[in-house]
């Protein structure tokens, strides 16, 4: 393979090297000079930072001294008040305060009256302490002392004057007294010489107030020309320092940096043409590496390395595009595969990230399903299902409160559309949409629209209403007769009274009868052709009526023989579910029977069973005709029937009048009679607890339930059709 020799990189690095060059020799003065008057700056930045961090030290220790002043009872006026020798201990604690700072020794305490309590021990009268001041400074310190408002500084006679407000108590009351700490302007001015190590310049210290020291005549102030500012105590005080002016000595030392830039240029042009080999031989060892795992030309297209790196950059890329399509195709056949767990109910919590990551969005809080059938008799092809797919989900909705998703089954020659919208009135606006679009081709659609849900959970009971809506729609419109009977069979009638017989024998205990009943029961089932919404209701008509019986016979059903009738999809799942729960129910209640059987305990049971009915059937009048005790009693009830004496008898009345209403002779006044009640509001209150209505309901519902049935098998294309 030819290459040519010429390094693209030279040139390129060569003038990038000139360039720079020159802009370092009219740069590097410049920038040396900023760089050292940056430097000094920040150098005396650090020193005005230092003093304020040390000044703001000290009035922290002023603050803790007044603290510390504050919560102490020796310094309470009530504590020294009238007491010489208080007073004394007082000062003599008083005058430790006076080492605790390093900007003054003088201090004293002020109560209001017109004596102060000195830091070196002794006590003055405050008009001789203030004669030593000027007379406008006299006012001045006077007011701040009688004022009680926040600490304050005061700039006199050469000193500050630092006021902290105490808050001490005095015969039970709050009083008021100031610390006055005195700081003379050579100690200030001394601290600051001391802790920067030295500096020249205007040094000023502004409080709220305004200045309260300078160190020169003029002082300076924030915002002149050159001034540093330091804040400190949250913006209270600032310093402001304004540093002496120097020259920069530049004798010689330009000619060093003008020899330096030479040195660099020279030293840059070297890099350039190493930098320049060195790239473009980088770029041939990656030629080298990957040109085995790209499949290349025999004449190659490019002159040089960079040029067969694009060559190869654009084989990948494409190799990455196919790779690409092939997983967006998996992630679509996955998204069908979730949509059509969610229409057959597999719904978990699971799914909801797996909705996310596939980009699937439902916005609106209302579900259904809408199901488009084909007649393949009519000579449909299969792709026309996914042209039609794909049109139905590009048609526009409003984002933020719909969606539509469609599973196509090609088999069935069926899609349904999974609808999300946020308005129940949304819905007949999307089912419009959706018909024109099936209608707008050349072949006949059937459709069949499920019901609205408000939860995900819910989607396949549409989804199943939607199904059986195409078939009702076809049997319909097609002629009655053979093509109805091909495709449905004969009309399905729900007869329940092989399920009755079922129960019947369980109640027994009756294995083989109930085996026979159930085989004759699935004949009856599969001679007839079902809906999946029909089937579903026969199969829980099925585990309900499996249920009743158990509660009367006291047998527990186990939640998997349950699940395994529930989760039933055809009638050869439900056989051999229904045969398990009927082995187990047979063996449970053969298993009680014989635990029950030939002992003390049957004969209680079948005493109170006898007799449950009279008036006063206590625990203590069982014992007395039974000749036992009354613990005995309550055993035998617990162990046969699992409840308490008091709930068995409840549950035999109440059961006994649920049969005496069916009968429809007795009111129900003489029914509360007959099953041992006097109290007809007591037996009203016990039969709504036991069945959730009144004895006129039950005995009106069940009525009514039962002049029903004859009528589904009179009229079955009303009801039991599908």
């Amino acid at each position: 393979m030819r290459m040519k020799l010429k390094n693209p990189y030279l040139t390129s690095y060569m003038c990038l090297a000139i360039v720079c060059c020159f802009s370092l020799l009219i740069l590097f003065p410049f920038i040396n000079h900023t760089s050292i008057a940056q430097t000094q700056r920040q150098y005396y930045q650090k020193k005005a930072e230092l003093i304020a961090g040390d000044l703001e030290a000290q009035l922290r220790a002023f603050d803790e001294i007044a603290l510390q002043i504050s919560i102490d009872s020796k310094y309470q006026p009530y504590y020294i008040q009238d007491n010489v020798y208080n007073e004394m201990v007082m000062l003599e604690d008083f005058e430790q305060y006076s080492h605790y700072s390093a900007l003054t020794d003088q201090y004293f305490l002020f109560y209001g009256n017109k004596k102060i309590y000195l830091s070196s021990g002794n006590t003055t009268d405050l008009d001789i302490y203030l004669e030593k001041l000027p007379e406008d400074s006299q006012k001045q310190v006077l007011e701040a002392l009688l004022e009680d408002r926040r600490p304050e500084v005061l700039s006199s006679n050469r000193n500050l004057y630092m006021m902290i407000p105490l808050r001490v108590y005095e015969k039970s009351k709050k009083a008021s007294a100031v610390l006055c700490f005195v700081i003379p302007d050579e100690k200030l001015r001394e601290r600051f010489r001391m802790i920067s190590g030295g500096m020249e310049g205007n040094i000023a210290l502004y409080g709220d107030g305004g200045l309260l020291y300078c160190n020169q005549e003029e002082p300076c102030a924030e915002g002149q020309k050159d001034v540093l500012t330091v804040s400190l105590s949250k913006g209270a005080y600032k310093i402001c320092y304004l540093p002496k002016r120097e020259g920069f000595m530049w004798t010689g030392l330009l000619i060093q940096q003008i020899l330096f830039v030479l040195v660099t240029a020279l030293l840059l042009l070297l890099t350039a043409s190493i930098l320049a080999r060195k790239s473009y031989g980088t770029i041939l060892d990656i030629t080298k590496t990957y040109r085995g795992k790209v499949t290349m030309p025999e004449k190659a297209p490019y002159d040089n390395a960079l040029e067969e790196i694009n060559y190869m950059m654009d084989r990948l890329l494409e190799t990455n595009a196919l790779a690409n399509e092939q997983i967006n195709k998996k992630q679509e056949l996955l998204r069908r595969q979730v949509l059509r767990m969610l229409l057959e109910g597999n719904y978990s919590h699971d799914i909801e990230t797996h909705l996310d990551r596939l980009q699937i969005r439902f916005p609106g809080r209302y579900f259904f399903v809408v199901s488009i059938f084909f007649d393949s008799d009519e000579g449909v092809p299969k792709g026309f299902l996914g042209e039609l797919q794909r049109e139905l989900e590009e048609i526009s909705f409003d984002e933020e409160t719909e969606s539509l998703y469609t599973v196509c089954d090609y088999e069935k020659m069926r899609i349904s559309a999974i609808c999300c919208v946020g308005e129940e009135g949304q819905k007949d606006e999307m089912i419009e949409l959706i018909c024109e679009m099936a209608e707008s081709y050349a072949y006949v659609p059937v459709f069949g629209i499920g019901n609205l849900y408000t939860s995900l959970t819910s989607l396949s009971g549409s989804w199943l209403e939607s199904i059986d809506n195409i078939h009702k729609n076809i049997a319909r419109h097609k002629e009655r007769g053979k093509a109805q009977e091909c495709l449905y069979g004969m009309p399905f009638y729900h007869d329940a009274d092989e399920l009755y017989r079922i129960s019947s024998a369980l109640s027994k205990g009756d294995e083989a009868e109930a085996m026979a009943g159930l085989d004759r029961y699935i004949a009856q089932l599969e001679s007839w052709q079902m809906s999946i919404l029909m089937q579903q209701c026969v199969f829980s008509n099925f585990l309900s009526e499996i249920a009743r019986v158990a509660r009367e016979c006291q047998v527990v059903l186990s939640n998997q023989s349950i699940s395994l009738i529930v989760s039933a999809r055809s009638v050869e799942s439900f056989q051999e579910a229904a045969w398990k729960l009927i082995q187990e129910f047979c063996e449970s209640i053969q298993e009680l029977r014989s635990r029950i059987e030939n002992s003390e305990s049957r004969r209680i049971y079948e005493y109170v069973s006898e007799h449950f009915a009279e008036y006063d059937l206590s625990i203590e009048k069982v014992a007395s005709d039974l000749g036992t005790s009354v613990p005995v009693v309550r055993k035998a009830v617990l162990e046969h029937t699992g409840k308490k004496y008091k709930d068995h008898i409840i549950f035999l009345r109440i059961e006994y009048a649920k049969r005496l209403l069916l009968k429809g002779d007795l009111t129900v006044a003489e029914i509360c009679q007959r099953v041992g009640y006097g109290n007809l509001a007591h037996f009203f209150k016990l039969f709504k607890e036991m069945t959730g209505m009144t004895p006129a309901k039950y005995r009106k519902g069940v009525t009514e339930n039962m002049e029903e049935e004859p009528s589904m098998k009179e009229e079955p294309s009303a009801e039991g059709e599908v």
